[in-house]
């Protein structure tokens, strides 16, 4: 039998040539089997056209009299809507009473499929026609794209989602001017890549994506949003281009992504301009506003768009629906949910068009949103220094994070306006956040353009706070003698103008050097000072950092009860603010106090608690160090099964970060690990690729020519040179994921009550004789999460389930 006749405009090739949306059109499929109407909505370019024909041909053969395609992108009246839908269908012609009679006639013992295409222009007579035909035409099904939903009542309306994207990687050197390359074997997997070396094969038949231009590919459509559109008009220009000067032109993506000519796309597809100039000739005056003023954010919650986008002509009251008209309208989009609170963001494409809009309101509207970040920022460092939950501290961090973009642009705004007041005001203000993250090279780098920029006529109070958080930022990164310029510097400044949380930062950050330095003394009297100055200004963060010097200097003097008493007087000031991030940082230091002095059991458990809360801040290099810490306590401890999480989650950290020396630290740490396992050639291979590193950052550490050396005496020079060797050529992706596969373990592990370690014993008489784990935490001082996971444990090597399986087990066996 011959197929169903339809009118789809589709050649059989562009069947063929059609990527991605596989599970879109099953999962359409399947939803058509119960839906009367579905409207697939999504800003232009998105591919809801070419979607709903693939759709229509494959569902073509349930419909006898077949499918039907109406193209509307023509008919913006109610009549020309009605009269083009008539002719599509072969339907009576007259008046509109006439038109809508007559199609309802024509449809109604068909059996078929009616396919409305670019409704958006006519949604009211379409919406009033798609009714009819639900209502009198029983076997009709219909498939609609619109930009916007027509609100029909039996309407089922499916989001066209972007193409599958790549994500962005991490660079494992935060200053790597080359994207980073996409595995070859990841290029199919990304609906986006797909299309785009199918296009750009056909632009130019040698074009291969290669190692060297993966990288580029993939942030070229990460750019574009995975928006089909532009990706096949940015894929053409490879005829002419390289991919690499595709990405650098995108900057002007409107003058560059426009159709040869070749093709046979509409007219107001032809530029990616057209495409915006199309949805935005369909909005009103207001939502015309609207939508340019939010091209200041990079995303936003709808307070702020209320806050700075109302006024002339948009009065705040009608943000809320002109907001949901420009959702409906797939203009703005949903972002995500950050604590409990919607956020909504424009695709790059559309804020680079609505930002050329905003015209001479531009400067009213950054001015505003100005006011608005600084006053919430300052408002956020403030509630750091007063008692509140981790949780509302972690919601703030959550929330920052999503704004890092809004807090760089507001930046750059407020340098380029002579606004520089301002500017160190946001980054004064984003100090806590910047140091519990660990975001030392983006707070630099917006530090330094601030503090260049007319320093003469800066506020000194705010310029010392400035030069003394920049002094901080750098102490990881920069050679000791230039970070101690600048806490001189900011030193200077503060105490011209009596700044005593500058003065208290700098001289903290001076400390920090001078123990580095081994200038202990000096260090000592720079520490008293920094907490006198802090005292004054009531300043938690830097008083919580001067302990720790005073702690370490402590150590470093032999008095290990002095350097117990400053942590625990720092965990207990944290514990109060409800700052578990500072207690976890002193928690870490008294269990490195306790693990030195051989007590391993009270320091596994001050270890994993800080663990856990580092591990709610993921890419913290504390976590990292901590993991280290606890992984080469398990080592010592012997217990080389316990000591690959924790040393795996330091691996982890180190590549989320972007730090590549903590990866070469945790590479070494993992060698260390297989040494104790017995794999000396592993152990080489993970120390070979940390060699490079170091030497690439020009870092050298003994550690690297000590596991050499211990390699060399087990399996000989000749076998350890090919293994130091055999991991240094790959990826350092591909390292990590070698390093993450531990070899099976030894069949030779204790087993039963043997394998609990003395506190795991101790824990188990206690539980043996029925007491909570709050009560086992009180007896023994630990946490009770701590408590919690030691009955873990013990569960876990007995294999038991319960405390009353305990009995017998837990208990000192007698002789005989």
């Amino acid at each position: 039998m011959s197929p169903p006749r339809h009118n789809l405009p589709l050649s059989a090739g562009e069947f063929i040539q059609f990527v991605g949306r596989e599970r879109d059109i099953v999962d359409l499929s399947h939803l058509m089997d119960t839906a009367r109407m579905i409207t697939l909505t999504g800003t232009g370019g998105i591919g809801k056209t070419r979607l709903a024909l693939h759709l229509a041909e494959r569902v073509l053969r349930r419909f006898p009299d077949g499918v039907r395609f109406i193209d509307l992108s023509e008919a913006s009246t109610h009549e020309q809507a009605l009269r083009t839908v008539a002719a599509g269908l072969h339907a009576v012609t007259g008046d509109a009473k006439t038109l809508m009679d007559g199609v309802i006639t024509a449809l109604r013992t068909q059996h078929l499929l009616l396919l409305l295409d670019t409704c958006e222009h006519a949604v009211g007579p379409m919406a009033e026609l798609c009714q009819a035909v639900l209502r009198d035409c029983p076997r009709v099904r219909i498939l609609v794209t619109s930009r916007q939903p027509l609100h029909v009542p039996e309407e089922n309306i499916w989001r066209v989602p972007p193409l599958s994207l790549p994500a962005r990687p991490t660079p494992t050197d935060p200053y790597a001017a080359v994207p980073a390359p996409l595995p070859r074997r990841d290029a199919q997997r990304y609906e986006s890549v797909r299309l785009f070396l199918t296009r750009a094969h056909a632009a130019r038949a040698g074009f291969e994506m290669t190692r060297e231009n993966s990288g580029y590919v993939a942030e070229i459509c990460r750019m574009l949003d995975g928006m089909p559109l532009a990706i096949e008009l940015a894929a053409a220009r490879v005829r002419v281009l390289s991919v690499q000067q595709i990405l650098h032109r995108l900057d002007d993506r409107f003058q560059l992504l426009t159709s040869d000519g070749t093709g046979n796309l509409p007219a107001r597809q032809r530029t990616l301009r057209a495409v915006l100039e199309w949805s935005h000739s369909m909005l009103s005056d207001a939502e015309r506003l609207l939508l340019h003023r939010l091209s200041v954010f990079s995303t936003w919650y709808l307070e702020a768009a209320e806050d700075v986008c109302s006024g002339e002509g948009v009065d705040s009251t009608e943000i809320l629906p002109l907001h949901f008209s420009l959702l409906d309208k797939s203009l703005v989009v949903m972002d995500s949910e950050i604590n409990g609170t919607a956020h909504y963001r424009l695709t790059e494409t559309v804020r680079v068009y609505a930002a050329e809009q905003l015209g001479a309101d531009s400067d009213e509207r950054w001015d505003r949103y100005l006011r608005f970040s600084v006053n919430r920022l300052e408002k956020g460092a403030e509630a750091t220094t007063a008692p509140q939950s981790w949780e509302e501290r972690l919601g703030r961090l959550r929330m920052y994070d999503h704004h890092r973009d809004n807090h760089a642009r507001i930046v750059a705004w407020a340098l380029s306006s002579g606004r520089v007041d301002e500017a160190l005001r946001v980054c004064v203000a984003l100090r806590p956040y910047w140091l519990v993250r660990d975001l030392t090279a983006e707070g630099s780098r917006l530090l330094e353009q601030a503090l260049e920029c007319d320093p003469d006529e800066q506020s000194p109070p705010l310029r010392a706070r400035a030069l003394a958080l920049h002094a901080e930022l750098r102490l990881d990164v920069d050679p000791a003698p230039r970070v101690s310029a600048l806490a001189t510097c900011a030193l200077e400044a503060a105490r011209a103008c009596r700044e005593s949380t500058a003065a208290a930062s700098a001289l903290a950050t001076a400390a920090v050097l001078s123990l580095r330095t081994g200038a202990l003394e000096e260090g000592e009297q720079q520490a008293a000072r920094a907490l006198e100055w802090a005292a004054r200004s009531w300043d938690p963060l830097t008083e919580g950092r001067t302990r720790g010097v005073l702690a370490e200097l402590a150590r470093r003097r032999g008095a290990v009860g002095e350097a117990v008493a400053h942590l625990e007087e720092s965990a207990a000031a944290s514990r109060e603010l409800g700052d578990r991030w500072w207690e976890a940082r002193c928690l870490h230091g008294l269990g490195s106090i306790a693990a030195e002095s051989g007590d391993h059991d009270r320091a596994r458990d001050l270890l994993s608690e800080a663990l856990e809360v580092f591990g709610e801040l993921p890419s913290s290099p504390f976590a990292a160090q901590c993991a280290a810490d606890l992984g080469r306590l398990h080592l010592a401890m012997r217990d080389t099964l316990a000591a690959r999480e924790p040393l795996g989650q330091c691996l982890r950290v180190g590549f989320t970060s972007g730090r590549r020396i903590s990866v070469a630290q945790a590479l070494e740490a993992l060698a260390e690990l297989a040494l104790a396992e017995e794999e000396p050639t592993r152990a080489a291979a993970l120390a070979g690729v940390a060699a490079d590193l170091r030497t690439a950052l020009d870092r050298p550490s003994a550690e690297t020519v000590r596991l050499r050396s211990a390699v060399e005496r087990r399996v000989g020079s000749g076998r350890a040179t090919e293994a130091w060797n055999a991991w240094r050529s790959l990826p350092l992706e591909q390292v990590r994921d070698r390093a993450l596969a531990f070899p099976r373990p030894p069949s030779s592990r204790l087993t039963g009550p043997d394998s609990l370690t003395p506190r795991e014993r101790e824990i188990a008489v206690l539980a043996e004789r029925g007491l909570s784990n709050r009560e086992i935490a009180e007896r023994l001082t630990i946490s009770q999460a701590t408590a919690a996971r030691h009955i873990a444990n013990i569960f876990r090597k007995l294999s038991i389930s319960s405390r009353t399986q305990l009995t017998g087990w837990a208990s000192p066996r007698r002789p005989g």
